[in-house]
């Protein structure tokens, strides 16, 4: 029997309380709404003050970028037409397409076709785009490219079988990351592994049950004796063959063993003698295949809104090439289906999107180039090896919001997993491996409280990862609200044990909506400007947070720059952002391998390291030019959003 201290403290940033941070950090309501948050606060009413989102929008003069890569365009099309499917049909067969079907769950969104265009081109025909969005009655149009998508696993090799503690699965052994166990020389020469409390968290009763992934990729084995008991075909589906079956297409490569590795993390079957253990080994699981295939914008879209009524935690671990040059994030479709899934999944307490925050590290890529992790509706997880630190391949940017342990160096171990044609492998790896292990965890703490919203897992995650066993690493700071945070791994390693514990619905109370500051520069006025090397232009922001608005905003969640300029070469551009408290973060690095002449067009840069702050005051948006010998026009504008 597993004995528990169920009321051991659970603590925040250095220690703090976090059952009185939350009450300190929320103050009395414009709208009045009372709660108590917890026992010990006796008859005290706290009123509830909506936690935001700071959103900076700074555009600059800019360019737009082109396909570049393994991109293509292709003939098909997403339009938005309103008045039905009889209407899109009718307007598709007068431009001379036929129109292939509604896109789920976007109103009025539909795909056409074009049978008279190439299947693959690196040309658009934007002549076709251009009578579509020249019609009164189509409110948007754009030619469908087949993107570029990496899995974001580091290495491949196959496995070793050991014996096993606690679960009859023979690879149990192997899952130090599970119970910070290793073997005697490990121990001797460097000492006992830190764990992310996952045992400690099972301890708890918590194993995932009733809580249903799905890992967005490229298939899964669903008949491994491992995974099979745990499958739901309701939270699976094939988008590049077009059917329900997401089996992984087999090849003398075994290049589509990702996606079964990733789901094998999660779910693999306990005490049934086989691999090893999943993170929430009675959840449900489910895999949509979409990367064995053309990868499009709808697609991606279709993918994220899979079944979302059903589905609770969607995992991906793939993006944009981590290669140090590229630039890009959700097109249109894919955007409108996060915000649809944030919206309207789990019943309107909203989807959670874990994002794997990429493995661009040996190109000094940086995260906040890729607007899928920093999306503010995916919680964005990053590696960490088995000594706490930053692995070779991992990224840094302000977006990264927690951490889990994956493989570092050669030497290192990595993750056991269940593997293609009914085998196992101790060698899954990257951040790839990173977001499966944190999903798991996060349904650990769905199980035990099913009334979570997505924004309740990103407070839980915030508050709960742990600066502690990854403190060897540099780069850590205290942010003015007690936060303490790194670029490497947002707010620390993940923490099953003290993430379930704090979700306890009976002292958790969930938090309000988001709400949506808007700011422009305070001294737009001076825009545009020369930037020269060496130098940097600062562009100040002043804010009192919305006050007296509907869309007041109280302590910051998220903060988002968006900034547009034309520049001679992109990677010898950096960013930084400093608070009205004086926190300061680094918003994007410069990009050493990044010689694109495209510059930004209205991109966004996101940080968490803001983080309950206060946003009242003068904010300070840095651009700055590490050695171009040529200038920069600049000019911006900004608004700041709050949720």
């Amino acid at each position: 029997m597993w004995n528990v201290d169920t009321n051991r403290r659970t603590h925040g940033p250095r220690g703090f309380d976090l059952r009185r941070y939350y009450s300190d950090m929320f103050v009395e309501s414009v709208s009045k709404t009372t709660k108590h948050l917890t026992e010990d606060q006796g008859k005290d009413n706290i009123m509830l003050k909506e936690f935001q989102l700071l959103v900076i929008t700074v555009t600059l003069l800019c360019h737009g970028s082109e396909i570049k890569g393994e991109n293509h365009y292709i003939n098909k099309w997403a339009a938005q037409i309103e008045g039905g499917l009889d209407q899109a049909t009718r307007i598709a067969k007068r431009h001379g397409y036929s129109l292939v079907e509604a896109i789920p769950h976007l109103d009025d969104f539909y795909i056409l076709l074009r049978d008279d265009v190439p299947t693959r081109s690196k040309r658009s025909a934007h002549h076709h785009t251009r009578r579509l969005t020249e019609d009164s009655e189509v409110i948007w149009a754009e030619q469908q490219v087949s993107k570029s998508r990496v899995k974001r696993e580091v290495k491949a090799s196959y496995i070793r079988s050991d014996g096993s503690v606690g679960f009859n699965d023979p690879m149990y052994n192997s899952q130090w990351y599970l119970h910070g166990k290793q073997d005697e020389h490990q121990v001797r020469r460097q000492g006992p592994i830190k764990n992310m409390a996952i045992e400690e968290a099972w301890k708890t009763g918590a194993t995932g049950k009733g809580v249903v992934l799905s890992v967005l990729d490229d298939g899964i084995e669903h008949n491994h004796t491992d995974l099979a008991q745990n499958y739901d075909p309701f939270a699976s589906g094939d988008l590049n063959d077009n059917d329900d079956d997401p089996f992984p297409r087999y090849d003398i490569t075994n290049e589509n063993k990702h996606g079964t590795r990733c789901a094998g993390e999660i779910a693999m079957i306990a005490n049934n003698g086989v691999c090893g253990v999943g993170v929430a080994f009675k959840s449900r699981i489910g895999g949509v295949r979409i990367l064995d295939g053309k990868v499009t914008d709808e697609i991606e879209a279709r993918s994220l809104t899979y079944n979302l009524s059903h589905i609770d935690i969607y995992s991906a671990s793939w993006g944009p090439n981590d290669d140090g040059n590229t630039l890009e994030g959700p097109g249109k479709l894919a955007s409108l289906a996060l915000q649809k899934g944030v919206t309207q999944g789990r019943q309107g307490k909203g989807a959670i999107y874990m994002w794997a925050s990429g493995n661009g590290g040996r190109m000094r890529d940086n995260c906040n180039c890729d607007g899928y992790t920093s999306s503010i509706y995916t919680l964005s997880v990053s590696s960490a090896s088995e000594h706490g630190i930053k692995p070779w391949y991992s990224e840094r940017c302000a977006s990264t919001f927690t951490s889990a342990y994956s493989s570092g160096n050669m030497a290192d171990h990595s993750v056991v997993s269940a593997d293609l044609h009914n085998l196992c492998t101790t060698q899954h790896t990257g951040t790839s491996a990173a977001a499966p292990i944190a999903a798991g965890i996060v349904a650990l703490a769905l199980e035990k409280n099913p009334s979570l919203t997505w924004r309740d897992v990103q407070h839980l995650v915030a508050w709960t990862s742990n600066m502690g066993p990854l403190e060897a690493e540099s780069g850590w700071f205290q942010n003015a609200a007690g936060f303490c945070v790194n670029p490497a791994f947002g707010f620390g390693l993940m923490d099953a044990f003290k993430l379930v514990v704090t979700a306890d619905p009976e002292t958790w109370v969930n938090v309000p909506p988001q709400v949506t500051c808007t700011v422009k520069a305070s001294n737009a006025s001076n825009l545009p400007q020369n930037l020269n090397s060496g130098h940097f232009i600062e562009v100040q922001i002043q804010t009192n947070g919305c006050e007296d608005t509907p869309n007041e905003v109280n302590y910051i969640e998220h903060i988002e720059v968006v900034f547009s300029l034309s520049y001679t070469k992109r990677g010898d551009i950096g960013a930084s952002l400093v608070s009205p408290s004086g926190t300061e973060t680094v918003l994007m690095e410069p990009r050493e391998y990044d010689r694109s002449s495209e510059g930004f067009d209205e991109w966004p840069l996101m940080a968490v390291h803001f983080w309950g702050e206060k946003p009242e005051g003068t904010w300070r948006f840095r651009v700055y030019d590490k050695v171009s010998v040529y200038s920069t026009v600049v000019s911006q504008y900004y608004v700041a959003q709050g949720r």
